[in-house]
């Protein structure tokens, strides 16, 4: 007990500073892109839509974004773990971790590099070439 009354300032820190690495561990490793916008996806969409708006007090203005966004992905993460606890979702992180749906179209994908090969047919000899130019310049010499 008198660990705690003689430390209890260095435990209170560190499990805010534990917390606040632990949502940062889940944003990281979260999908960013996704066809319906699940997840922490609206939270940074809107901090980064804020972000361009920041005139004035540029700095303080961006750090509040950043709080705001924070305090957005604990809200997600609450929410996740408030549809687990009435069953609306097999797990609690099940709103945030996820397989994306990405809006790929891949026949024009398949298309345009088609296309891109047909109008560049010698790619090894244009690098091979791009590598040349570059020593000749590297060494100063035409």
């Amino acid at each position: 007990m008198t660990f705690i009354k003689n430390h209890w300032f260095g435990l209170l820190l560190s499990l805010v500073v534990g917390f606040f690495m632990l949502v940062f561990a889940l944003v990281l490793f979260s999908p960013r892109e996704d066809l319906h916008s699940r997840g922490f996806i609206p939270c940074t969409e809107e901090m980064a839509y804020n972000m361009l708006g920041c005139n004035e007090n540029k700095a303080w203005c961006m750090l509040k974004e950043v709080v705001n966004n924070t305090f957005c992905d604990i809200g997600v993460i609450a929410d996740g773990v408030a549809a687990w606890h009435k069953g609306e979702q097999p797990r609690p992180w099940s709103n945030y971790f996820f397989t994306p749906e990405l809006p790929v179209d891949e026949q024009m994908e398949d298309e345009l590099v088609q296309e891109y090969y047909e109008n560049n047919p010698d790619l090894a000899g244009e690098m091979n070439r791009l590598k040349k130019l570059n020593k000749e310049l590297e060494n100063g010499t035409e």
